[in-house]
């Protein structure tokens, strides 16, 4: 309603959001204009219905008279609401302040009405105006002052608690975002080092067999390096870079697997800038490798699918390699950070607008499905990733 600062409980540090002050009183102004109008009309229409006429003019006098010093007298009315009301005080005190604000105010109001009446009505023909005697004239407008006085300090009090309610809500939403931002990071950073590490040990382990193959393999991890690196602080990138980073990966692997790993892609037309979180396929890669692989010279087969779906991108990483067997699938998640980090940061990104399972596929080996809405990059230039923020009830 104004601008006036109330002062919060001592438990809540969130203040209501601050209103213009131009605007905040020219709309006040407007409401009390339109009350002004609406009694002069009652009056009015009162007198023509009880075959009074020409009274029109005095009539109007008297309504705008008596709103408008309302009006010019509401600063110190709010005032006196925040210095009473917001403050922790007992119920006896609150009601003593009451009685002798709406006083100080009925004595204020009806003198104010006394000498715009007295000035105004010469100057519209009117001639003087009779208010009659004061010393009855106050106490008889108390009564009318105490129920507007009454009424404008409920609406001021339930106004100013409405505003507070909606900043606290507002500073809680902030937080729970901010929180789920600080989970993404930390869950992002998680991985890195992750798959950094994991990396180095197949090169390890290639070095004392082929140095040539582990020479090859350290400067495509380099360039894996960069290509993640590149894209290091944002939680989703494009579909095509996505790729990008997985298609070194498994060049990478390939040299580690030499002709037991063949890749297979399969990715509808025109979704190169689909937002997917970034380096969601290189952990899904690898524990197809770690976990699916066959013993022997088999060897096996790894498909990278992506289409839309209803409104969401569906991306599968599909093997034949052993398959989970008979483990349940939701036991997958422990063994390593990889799927976990994943189905975790989804969770954090999308909320319920997301899936993540892993099956056995009926030919054999495992695929793993993630669902997420469809989202083109393009549409979303220069707006950071705003995650979906859980409730905390």
């Amino acid at each position: 309603m104004a601008e006036s600062t109330s002062a919060a409980p001592a438990a809540a540090q969130v203040r209501p959001p601050y209103l213009p002050r131009v605007l905040t009183w020219s709309v006040i102004f407007l409401i009390y204009t339109l009350i002004a109008i609406l009694l002069t009309n009652y009056r009015y229409l009162d007198d023509l219905s009880r075959q009074r006429t020409g009274t029109f003019a005095i009539r109007a006098l008297e309504e705008i008279t008596g709103v408008y010093s309302v009006f010019v007298l509401l600063p110190l009315i709010l005032r006196a609401a925040d210095a009473y009301l917001f403050p922790r005080r007992s119920w006896p005190g609150v009601i003593l302040w009451h009685l002798s604000a709406a006083i100080v105010f009925s004595a204020a109001h009806t003198l104010l009405m006394s000498l715009s009446r007295q000035l105004i009505s010469p100057l519209i023909s009117l001639g003087p105006y009779d208010y009659g005697i004061m010393r009855y004239r106050y106490p008889m407008e108390f009564s009318n002052d105490l129920i507007g006085f009454t009424s404008i300090i409920g609406l001021y009090y339930l106004f100013q608690r409405f505003r507070l309610a909606h900043a606290q809500q507002l500073a809680a939403s902030e937080l729970r975002e901010k929180l789920v931002q600080a989970q993404l990071e930390n869950l992002r950073l998680q991985l890195q080092p992750h798959f950094l590490f994991n990396t180095l040990n197949t090169i390890s382990s290639l070095m004392y067999e082929d140095v040539r193959a582990a020479d090859a393999m350290l400067t495509q991890l380099s360039e894996l390096l960069r290509l993640t690196l590149r894209v290091s602080r944002t939680h989703e990138i494009r579909l095509a870079e996505e790729m990008e980073i997985a298609g070194v990966y498994l060049e990478l692997m390939k040299r580690r697997y030499e002709n037991k790993l063949r890749v297979r892609y399969a990715v509808e037309p025109g979704l190169k800038d689909a937002l997917v979180p970034q380096l969601i396929l290189q952990p899904l890669l690898e524990n197809s490798l770690r976990h699916g692989m066959k013993p022997g010279d088999i060897g096996m087969d790894v498909s990278i699918a992506a289409y839309r779906e209803n409104g969401s991108l569906i991306v599968k990483v599909s093997d034949t390699g052993v398959g989970l067997g008979t483990q349940d699938s939701s036991a997958v998640f422990g063994r390593g950070v990889g799927l976990s980090n994943i189905r975790d940061r989804l969770a954090r990104l999308y909320g319920a607008g997301q899936e993540f399972h892993i099956e056995n596929r009926p030919a054999g080996g495992a695929e793993v499905t993630v669902r997420v809405p469809y989202r083109p990059a393009n549409a979303n230039a220069g707006a950071p990733t705003t995650p979906a923020v859980p409730s905390l009830s």
